[in-house]
């Protein structure tokens, strides 16, 4: 009963780790995306403002 115990928390700890490492990956991820998105909107506002001239 307690080497089962053992291997829950064993299990328990690998499971959380790896939901930190892919929370801070999808953070990363997210920044990433809001930074080429305000890239995009800077690009289309110059290329009106170039059309238009």
């Amino acid at each position: 009963m307690e080497a089962m115990g053992v291997l829950g928390f064993i299990f328990g700890l690998a499971g959380f780790s790896y939901a930190n490492a892919v929370k801070s990956d999808i953070a990363k991820l997210r920044q990433e995306f809001e930074d080429f998105k305000a890239s995009l909107n800077t690009s289309e506002k110059s290329d009106i403002k170039g059309a238009e001239e």
